[in-house]
Parts: C-alpha cells; sequence; structure tokens
C-alpha cells in the first residue's frame, strides 16, 4: 500500500496571511522578551550620558523655555542625536515627566520594528515557505540579551533609528530609478539616519557603491542615475565633514593597521570569540556577492537591496573597528554587528532553492555547519557574559538608586563620594551632586526618585500637554510590563502555527 503525496497549493491571500503570522510572531517573541528583561532588570534612575545629555541639556532648557533648535542639532560625542532628543522630548510630555523604564519600552519597540523590516527585505529572495525557518532564526537570535546595554538604556533609541531608517533607505536607493518619489524619500530616510549616529553618514556610501556597480554592469544607465549618483557622493562627503571629532576619545581609536585588523576581525568574528574559525560564518556573505555580479539581476530585482545591506554593514563594522578598536564587540554596538546572521542565513536559505538537486545534500551540510558556529557561540556569551552582565547592571542600578535617594534626602556629599565604580549613575560625584541640587532638575527627575518637597503641578505647568495622558499612558505601560510574558507565549504559539501550516502543506 503506498500513500500520493501531493502539494496543497493555498490561495495567494491564504498565503499572505500565514507570511505576516509569521512575521508577527517573531515580532511578539522578541518584544515580549526584551519587555520581560526591562520589568526584572530595568531602572528607572537615569544613567551616564542621560544626565548631561537628558536633564541638564535638553529637560532642563525645555522647562525654561530656552531650549534652541541649534541644542536639538548640536553634536553629542560624535553623533547629531536630533532625533533621539525629538523623541525624549515627546515621551516627556506624553508622560508628563522623565520615565527611563517608558523610554527603554519604546526603545524596544524601535528594536522590533527594525528586525522586521530586515526579515521584511530579506524575505524578498527567500522561496514558499523558507519565511518560518528565517524568523525562527531571527527569534532565537534576537530575544537573547545580546546588546543588553542598549535594551537596559532609555536613551539609546539611536542605535535602533539607525538601524530603521537604513533599512528604508536601502531599499528604495538600490533600487528605485534617480530623482522619483521613492528615490528622494530614500534620501530623506538617509538624512534621518545621519541625524541618529554619526555611521548614518555611509548610508549613503552604501548606496552610491551599489549604484556604481549597477552602473558598470550596465543595469542602470542615463543621464539622469548619473546625476543621482553624484547627488548620493555631495551627500555623503557633506555628512562625513560634519561628523564631529572629540579629541578625548582619540584613545579609542585604532593607531596602526594591525589594531585595525584586529578589531575588524573581532567583529567578523562573533560570535566566536577569539576563534578565526568564526569569519567562515561571512562565507555566505562573499558568495552571495559573487552571485549577484556574475548574474546581473535587473535594477528591480530585491538581490540589490539585499547586496545593499551587506555592503552598508560592512562599511559599519569598518567604521566601528576604527573609530572604537578599544572595545568592537561591546554589547552597545553588537545590535550593528549582529545584523549579518540573518543575512547569511537568508543567504543559504536562497541557495537552497537555487542549487541543483544534486548540489543540495552539500549545501544542507554546509548550512548545518554554518548554524554549529554560530548557535554554540551564542548560547556561549549569553550564559558567559551577557546574562552575568544583566544581572550585575542590575545590583548596580540599585545601588545606584539608593545612592541617589540618600544624597536628595540628606543633601551629603559623603553618599557620593568614594564610592566604588558604578555605585553611583555618573562618574564624578560633584557634578551629579550639582545637578541633583538644580531646582528644574530636580522638578524633572523620574517620580521614583523625584524629592518630595517638588511641586509636581509646577513641572507640569511648564509642559505643552500638562500632563493630560499621564493616567493614560501609565495604564498602557502597566498593562504591556504585566502581560509581556503573555506576549511571549503568543508569539510562540503563532509561531508553531505556522510551522504545523507549512510542515502539513504536503498531504
Amino acid at each position: 500500500m503506498s500513500i500520493d503525496v501531493v502539494e496543497v497549493k493555498p490561495s495567494l491571500q491564504t498565503e499572505r496571511l500565514w507570511r505576516w503570522l509569521a512575521i508577527g510572531s517573531l515580532g511578539l517573541i522578541v518584544f515580549g522578551a526584551k519587555i520581560l528583561f526591562i520589568r526584572y532588570f530595568g531602572s528607572a534612575v537615569p544613567y551616564w550620558d542621560q544626565w548631561d545629555a537628558e536633564a541638564d541639556i535638553l529637560y532642563k532648557a525645555y522647562l525654561n523655555s530656552n531650549l534652541s533648535w541649534s541644542a536639538l542639532f548640536a553634536p553629542h560625542n560624535e553623533h547629531r542625536i536630533l532625533l533621539t532628543r525629538l523623541l525624549s522630548l515627546l515621551l516627556f510630555e506624553l508622560d508628563g515627566g522623565w520615565d527611563p523604564i517608558l523610554q527603554m519600552m519604546v526603545n524596544a519597540g524601535l528594536h522590533v520594528v527594525a528586525i522586521v523590516l530586515i526579515v521584511l527585505a530579506l524575505q524578498r529572495i527567500l522561496g514558499p515557505g523558507q519565511l518560518v525557518s528565517l524568523v525562527a532564526f531571527s527569534a532565537v537570535l534576537f530575544l537573547l540579551p545580546i546588546g543588553w546595554e542598549n535594551l537596559l538604556a532609555g536613551f539609546q533609541s539611536q542605535f535602533y533609528l539607525l538601524l530603521i531608517f537604513t533599512i528604508l533607505a536601502l531599499s528604495g536607493l538600490a533600487v528605485a530609478p534617480a530623482f522619483g518619489a521613492r528615490w528622494w524619500i530614500s534620501v530623506a530616510y538617509a538624512i534621518a539616519a545621519f541625524f541618529s549616529m554619526a555611521s548614518g553618514a555611509l548610508i549613503g556610501a552604501a548606496a552610491l557603491g551599489i549604484v556604481v556597480l549597477q552602473m558598470l554592469l550596465r543595469v542602470r544607465l542615463g543621464r539622469k542615475e548619473y546625476a543621482g549618483a553624484a547627488v548620493l557622493l555631495v551627500m555623503s562627503m557633506v555628512m562625513i565633514a560634519f561628523v564631529p571629532n572629540v579629541a578625548g576619545h582619540d584613545g579609542l581609536k585604532a593607531h596602526s593597521i594591525g589594531e585595525l585588523i584586529r578589531a575588524l576581525l573581532a567583529c567578523l568574528d562573533y560570535p566566536r570569540s577569539g576563534s578565526f574559525a568564526g569569519i567562515l560564518t561571512n562565507l555566505p556573505l562573499l558568495a552571495y556577492a559573487y552571485y549577484v555580479l556574475k548574474t546581473r539581476p535587473p535594477r528591480t530585482s530585491p538581490h540589490w537591496i539585499v547586496l545593499s545591506i551587506i555592503v552598508w554593514w560592512f562599511g559599519q563594522i569598518l567604521s566601528l573597528s576604527y573609530g572604537r578598536a578599544v572595545a568592537p564587540t561591546s554589547s552597545r554596538y553588537l545590535d550593528i554587528i549582529i545584523v549579518a546572521l540573518p543575512v547569511n542565513f537568508a543567504i543559504l536559505l536562497f541557495a537552497a532553492r537555487t542549487v541543483s538537486i544534486d548540489r543540495q545534500h552539500g549545501l544542507f551540510v554546509a548550512t548545518a555547519a554554518w548554524l554549529v558556529l554560530i548557535l554554540p557561540g551564542l548560547v556561549l556569551n549569553t550564559a558567559s557574559s551577557g546574562f552575568p552582565s544583566v544581572f550585575e547592571k542590575a545590583a548596580q542600578s540599585s545601588e545606584q538608586q539608593a545612592s541617589v535617594v540618600e544624597y536628595i534626602r540628606t543633601g551629603s556629599m559623603a553618599v557620593l563620594q568614594n564610592k566604588p565604580f558604578l555605585a553611583i549613575p555618573y562618574p564624578s560625584p560633584d557634578r551629579l551632586a550639582s545637578l541633583l541640587s538644580d531646582p528644574t532638575i530636580r522638578m524633572a527627575l523620574p517620580r521614583l526618585i523625584q524629592p518630595t518637597d517638588v511641586s509636581d503641578s509646577a513641572m507640569l505647568d511648564r509642559t505643552l500637554l500638562k500632563g493630560r495622558f499621564r493616567a493614560g499612558l501609565e495604564r498602557v505601560k502597566a498593562v504591556v510590563l504585566s502581560f509581556a510574558s503573555l506576549m511571549l507565549g503568543l508569539g510562540l504559539a503563532m509561531a508553531f502555527m505556522t510551522t504545523f501550516h507549512k510542515s502539513h502543506r504536503r498531504t
């Protein structure tokens, strides 16, 4: 007795429904996991740069009605974080005050948006049913606390804004005709990325590299395209020229070719820290670049978008290796470094549907070997560094909160001085005391540490919305924090549903 196997072909609408169900499961899994980390390990006490960049420069000036546009565009280290400042002001108004926990939650949402955009860009080169595999890999990757420094800091939205505007910009510039509506919108996205982080200046350069390749391969021609390339060149040069140079950060940079190469190898090597075998994990990127250049797909092909992401990513880690050669794989930079992992995996999935049948066994072995290189490294890093660092950060945050609250209560400098490193949330006790003693800043402090003698209504009177959305936003925040595990569980259930659907498409 034999059973015939036939493939059931669903309607286009049904297929789209399952595709968005898979994407939704990824978003819920990652967002739920991030909110759980914030709930258990996040702190409402501002940390490090937040005291100067937010408390003093932003909120104090805003409440005193002397915040200028020049201050919003002013450099913060090497970056011009206009969008982060505007987002901080928006949340300050909506919440009727300063809430680092709310900032973390919004940042978690921004990261999920960036992850979904990356997956959507990659799924365009995949075959039917392969999206589930990419979603499963991405869910495992991004629910881990790899970039925990960004996750547990309210002031790190710039990393996620950079990723969002990068994918949006490259998705247009790599395929759209020059000077069309989509092209101009993509240029605006690239400018927005520059006002998120300094490395946003490299988006135009990455797009220009793809445009030049397309011209050399004669898939993008015409005077208008040459003029568009010239605009991208000028835009990139202007952006790079306006990246500030911080003399105090010279010690963080690479001072020789050897230092640059070591830092670059560390980025390429992740997560196989210290193992040169880890560099093999990026071989799919090279093979894919060769494939695209050899096959010369038309300008509108999604392959150019994926190749532009690869070019941009390499420019990012090269810039990072030069500017932060001392510790290029610090947790805060890993959110950018790990973008290459789902791209590599998507390329392996793409290869699986394009190679001949007699080569599929070899490709299956290569994919298994790639996963063996990646997954144990991710687990080891999370167990040996990720979770211990998160626990340490939570303990430090508790000590910092106690120190700040005690100083606000007593005004005694002894509470802040002669403390172990990171026992207070700012490197200088004198500067922290000065900020905590400022009447306007005391008014703007998060409610958890706000002095009892401060009039909340007096602060709200200086805002535009007067705190009218505070109660509703507090309820929303409480619900999201309370039901984080439910979101994670719902995402997992949806993921199992899509996997079950894929496995039973053949009956």
